[in-house]
């Protein structure tokens, strides 16, 4: 197929489809081409016409190109027409600014971005741009998604992928039609087309689990392809695993000093365990992450000895160094590739491909597998933490690759308890003393698992910001950390509060539970619910505050115990009164899983429900 011209395409917005102008945007026409020669190079060309009714979709009117040394851009081009269709401006060399794409804690890395800002100041208006890249081997040819906003509906979108036999890509369609492909055989060349049109503008429903989520892509890989002269095979997990193996060859020697290092460190050690968890700390306290970016170097990592030597190294470095240090020790470890951050990817079995982003070590043990995120220098041992737990990785062995799974930090593991006593003035103020005790993932809420070896500045800041309390003076306070596979941080604060509780009149206003609101996020209600929906962690809060109310008031208005249990956890809150001491306790067990569509509303209520009872408010009178 050849490269589309956009010349007949009418540009006037009155030929645009009355329920599609509704949108703040539409792309009228978007062509992706690859072209791959038979050496494995391949050219990108990426052309949009998008017209853009509102501000909220101006973004679509900047051009944002990424390259490289070894990622060449060979031409960008763009123009902007009116709501007629008429060309108002055609873009200059000089309006294409060039930016370093360099992060901050990177110190090898070329990558810089062009940036052509086409944004207008009057609405509606076309804008068009064309660019081509070049790229040097096929490890990174790109996916295909025809809509890539949600709420931006799509006239046209095509992708084309034009390659000789010998360079055997692969394809692996998810949520795409199969009548909307189509193949043809120009001499040693195959050229697939993929062409649809007229996608409507939808709301991506809450909570829908990474498997069934109804964004089209067309993932694509090469099978043979050579990265820097080193050939590799992604057809398998198992060859993409021995690609990888290949790579790390000969990269785990390590200096006299460090060697001499290790065996003191592990001598009186009492078990394999304690022997990895000594290294690991040695790791942490010698090392720390930076990231690296040249060319085969954002797949091979550093050697062991440039890590011994200068103290810094990327993932896949860093866990290089950890696995030779372990080595060292007479113990295996396996470099393991993994898709890391707070947003979980499907890996599709059947169709190997680098899905992953980040590296990790798993060290197999006689009864259980140990994983370490070798890039912290804070992180407890062993715990991998919502960054990279329950999700799936690719083991790097000598006999190749093998797809397993990280641990899933259980509901039971999960747990906060929170115990307070306060004294409350006639004046509404109150002295309070508060215990906090996370474990497990929850010790990341609010970065409570980091912030304890912060500062004191530090501490009293997070203290300020994360216990909801109107206006307050810390009086004391303190951090104890467990450092444990499952870690556990406990605060204990004694604070001064200026406004505990409102007044009017005779009256006090008591909100019991200040310290822990669940807030579910907003959950819209769905007429029809299409997709199953998730839970992703599961947890329990155990809550008892006590109250001591001023001489001479009474309760005259308190919430009724409340208790709720469903198939998606279970809510409880009482409150007792007992001479002048008010006892509020609350749990809250929230389970984790996937639950049929039909349940969701069920969920919503759910939430609710618990939301509503936590903002209950306890109203005391003084009696005359």
């Amino acid at each position: 197929m050849a490269y589309q011209s956009l010349e007949a395409q009418s540009l006037d917005i009155a030929s645009i489809d009355q329920e599609f102008r509704k949108a703040p945007a539409v792309i009228i026409n978007e062509v992706q081409e690859v072209i791959a020669d038979n050496a494995g190079k391949f050219i990108l060309k990426r052309k949009l016409l998008a017209t853009i009714f509102r501000r909220e979709a101006s973004d679509l009117a900047v051009l944002n190109v990424g390259y490289s040394s070894a990622i060449k851009v060979k031409s960008i081009s763009g123009n902007v027409y009116d709501g007629q269709g008429k060309q108002i401006y055609k873009a200059k060399n000089s309006d294409i600014s060039d930016y370093s794409n360099f992060n901050s804690f990177s110190v090898f890395e070329d990558n810089r971005v062009k940036v052509l800002d086409l944004k207008q100041v009057n609405y509606p208006y076309t804008v068009e741009f064309e660019y081509e890249i070049e790229f040097p081997n096929l490890y990174y040819i790109p996916n295909w998604t025809p809509q890539d906003y949600s709420k931006v509906p799509v006239v046209k979108a095509v992708a084309v992928y034009n390659f000789s036999i010998q360079n055997k890509l692969r394809f692996f369609p998810k949520n795409i039609p199969e009548d909307i492909v189509s193949e043809k055989l120009n001499g040693d060349r195959i050229i697939k087309t993929w062409e649809i049109s007229n996608l409507q503008a939808y709301e991506p429903e809450a909570m829908v689990p990474v498997n069934s989520s109804e964004s089209m892509i067309l993932f694509v890989s090469p099978s043979e392809f050579v990265y820097d002269g080193f050939k590799g095979d992604l057809s398998s997990w198992e060859s993409m695993g021995k690609w990888f193996y290949k790579l790390n060859e000969g990269k785990k020697k390590l200096s006299e000093a460090t060697k001499k290092d290790v065996s003191e460190l592990v001598r009186g050690a009492k078990s394999e365990e304690e022997k990895i968890k000594l290294l690991y700390e040695y790791l942490q306290g010698k090392t720390r992450y930076v990231s690296i970016q040249l060319g085969i170097g954002g797949l091979m990592p550093f050697d062991a000895l440039f890590v011994d030597k200068n103290g810094y190294g990327d993932c896949k470095a860093l866990s290089n160094y950890m696995g030779a240090l372990l080595e060292e020790a007479g113990i295996k470890s396996h470099y393991a590739l993994i898709y890391a951050g707070n947003n979980k990817r499907q890996i599709f079995p059947e169709f190997p491909a680098d899905y992953f982003n980040h590296v990790i070590l798993s060290v197999p043990l006689e009864k259980d597998t140990l994983w370490l995120e070798c890039t912290s220098q804070t992180n407890p041992f062993g715990y991998l933490g919502r960054f990279t737990s329950d999700r799936g990785t690719l083991l790097v062995t000598e006999n190749g690759g093998k797809l397993v799974k990280t641990p899933k930090y259980q509901q039971s593991e999960n747990i906060q308890k929170l115990t307070a006593h306060f004294v409350v003035s006639e004046k509404g103020s109150a002295k309070g003393n508060i215990l906090l005790n996370a474990k497990g993932l929850q010790t990341e809420n609010a970065n409570m698992l980091q912030i304890h070896r912060g500062s004191s500045e530090d501490k009293k800041k997070w203290i300020l910001q994360n216990l909801k309390l109107p206006g307050f003076e810390i009086l004391d306070y303190n951090f104890q950390f467990q450092n444990e596979r499952i870690p556990e941080v406990t605060l204990n604060a004694s604070v001064d509060i200026r406004n505990f509780v409102s007044m009017s009149g005779n009256r006090l206003f008591l909100k019991p539970n200040q310290l822990n609101v669940y807030k579910g996020g907003v959950i819209p209600a769905n007429k029809v619910r299409k997709e199953k929906f998730e839970r992703e962690m599961g947890f329990m809060d155990y809550d008892v505050l006590k109250f001591e109310i001023p001489q001479g008031f009474e309760i005259e208005s308190m919430p009724q115990n409340f208790s709720i249990v469903t198939e998606f956890g279970s809510y409880d809150s009482t409150y007792e009164w007992v001479e002048g001491l008010l006892i509020y306790t609350r749990s809250l067990e929230m389970k984790d899983g996937v639950f049929e569509a039909e349940f969701f509303e069920n969920y919503r209520n759910f939430t609710v429900q618990i939301e509503k009872a936590d903002n209950s408010k306890v109203i005391f009178k003084k009696s005359f």
